[in-house]
Order: C-alpha cells, then sequence, then structure tokens
C-alpha cells in the first residue's frame, strides 16, 4: 500500500494533476485505509474528472497500483477542513515523502492514523 500510494502520486504528477496533498489516511470507524488526494481541480473541473485521471494513472502503473484501486481512494478539495490541519502541523514541499503521522491532534482534531506523502 505505501509504495503504491507513492507511485500513483508520482504517475499524477506527471500527468499533470496538480496535487497538493496526498495521503493514506486511516478510518477507525470504517476500519480501513482511505488514499486521499486533494487538488484544486476537484473545485474547479469536478470530482469526475480528477477521478478519470486518477484511473488512468492507476492503468498506466499496472500490477504497481494493485495495493491502491480505484476504490480505496478520495478526493478532498484543496480548502477542505483535513487538507488545512495538516498544513498547521506538517509542510513537505513538491515532492513524495513517507511521513508517520499516528495518535496526533492538530486544532483539537484528532487524527488516528496518517501515512503523509505531500502536504504542501
Amino acid at each position: 500500500m505505501i509504495d503504491a500510494g507513492a507511485e500513483l502520486t508520482k504517475k499524477l504528477d506527471e500527468s499533470g494533476l496538480p496535487v497538493t496533498t496526498a495521503l493514506w489516511l486511516f478510518a477507525p470507524e470504517l476500519n480501513e485505509w482511505r488514499l486521499l488526494f486533494a487538488s484544486p481541480d476537484v473545485g474547479t473541473k469536478g470530482p469526475r474528472d480528477v477521478y478519470e485521471k486518477i484511473q488512468q494513472a492507476i492503468n498506466q502503473l499496472g500490477d504497481k497500483a494493485s495495493a491502491a484501486p480505484l476504490s480505496v481512494v478520495g478526493l478532498l478539495d484543496a480548502d477542505a477542513d483535513l487538507v488545512r490541519l495538516l498544513k498547521v502541523a506538517i509542510r513537505t514541499g513538491p515532492g513524495v515523502n513517507r511521513i508517520r503521522f499516528s495518535k496526533n491532534v492538530i486544532n483539537g482534531h484528532f487524527i488516528d492514523d496518517a501515512l503523509i506523502y505531500r502536504a504542501a
């Protein structure tokens, strides 16, 4: 999952999709991990367009993306609450990093577990 998320983030960068935040986030209420991407294109072009670009990137990665199918991918607007919260605590820059962020509180909001590739 970790490698698949990183590879997919890199492929989205290559495709020209502006990704400001990319992370795996554990959803305890569902007991599962979600691969979240935030992009200004979600608000300007709509989620369908962004999901199509993500699906194309997944297809290009082939077996490398098997641990990150579209069914686990979620989209956030670049101004979403979670995106703003992460920017308070972490600034990664434009590259692809791997920062584990577990059992932390940001401005009163609890983050159970996350693996952050980008929070720029």
